[in-house]
């Protein structure tokens, strides 16, 4: 992975993905605190209190310093309210992200990927990949939408310097 600095911001149509700020706390914890959001999560906590909020924000904050992961919140421009979050392992190219109840199905979580697969391939990342429990068939739709293939009939998804890329179990 090259040295290139982190970007400080990511801006899209909508939306601004930006660093975790500790101020934020209190106004994304409601949203990735709902179980309908939470249950499809494998590393967030449930329930989700504002000291995981601001463990999380803590966390980012050295995975960014240490370049171990980009970790950004979504928020709409025009009013600052917090979406949903995205994050890239920096390691291996995994990608996830989240959204509230209230902001999904509009566009957002393909928003927020179209602006961190190239940033993510900026960094020299070969490969991106995600994983999906078998039944979430809306993030299923979101990684495909985006460029994402599946890798096998299990629940991983991966995207490769921009190209699409179709793999069999036995060459994943």
């Amino acid at each position: 992975m090259t040295g290139a600095p982190l970007p400080d911001r990511l801006d899209t149509a909508r939306l601004t993905l930006r660093p975790f700020r500790m101020e934020d706390v209190e106004r994304f914890v409601p949203l990735i605190g709902e179980w309908e959001v939470a249950q499809w999560l494998a590393r967030v906590p449930h329930p989700y209190g504002l000291e995981d909020g601001r463990a999380w924000v803590a966390l980012a904050a050295r995975n960014r310093a240490e370049r171990a992961s980009l970790d950004l919140l979504a928020v709409r421009r025009d009013d600052n309210q917090p979406v949903g979050g995205i994050g890239v392992i920096l390691a291996d190219g995994e990608v996830g992200y989240w959204l509230g109840r209230p902001h999904q199905g509009i566009g957002y979580a393909s928003e927020m990927l179209r602006a961190v697969i190239p940033a993510a391939f900026a960094l020299g990342l070969p490969r991106l990949w995600a994983r999906t429990a078998p039944d979430n068939h809306r993030s299923r739709r979101v990684l495909e939408a985006v460029g994402f293939t599946p890798l096998d009939a299990a629940d991983q998804y991966e995207l490769t310097a921009g190209r699409w890329r179709f793999l069999t179990q036995e060459t994943a």
